[in-house]
């Protein structure tokens, strides 16, 4: 009778767990169907950068650019490569990408800027 017993118990403890696991299961299959979605949708509509401090990021890139040897090297800096969020038509959501030295931004890097334009576009639009 103690064997039948035991039995009984074990098969309820894997019962509990088979359960626990469908709903966790049942939770993360509805967290990417839906919760995913809409965070891929927040990150797409990442706000435009703030503007000073996107300046002021520029410029210390620029001082980095003009230390470095060679024209390849400055055409490879992050002054040259980065992007920085803009909105353009003012609806709160960043929709071209400019880089340092354009007109948007424009923190021009001299000995850098002209090999920067030479090799990259003005700007992107998302």
């Amino acid at each position: 009778m103690v064997r039948g017993k035991k039995g009984a118990e074990l098969s309820m403890n894997v019962i509990v767990i088979v359960i626990i696991l469908v709903i966790v299961l049942v939770v993360l299959v509805a967290f990417f169907l839906g919760g995913f979605s809409q965070l891929v949708d927040r990150i797409k509509s990442v706000g435009p950068d703030n503007k000073d401090s996107a300046i002021q990021d520029c410029s210390s890139k620029c001082l980095v650019a003009q230390s470095l040897p060679g024209d390849n090297a400055k055409e490879r800096s992050s002054y040259c490569r980065k992007l920085v969020k803009v909105d353009s038509d003012g609806d709160g959501k960043a929709d071209q990408e400019h880089h340092c030295w354009s007109s948007e931004i424009g923190e021009q890097c001299p000995g850098v800027t002209q090999l920067c334009q030479n090799k990259y576009n003005d700007f992107e639009t998302i």
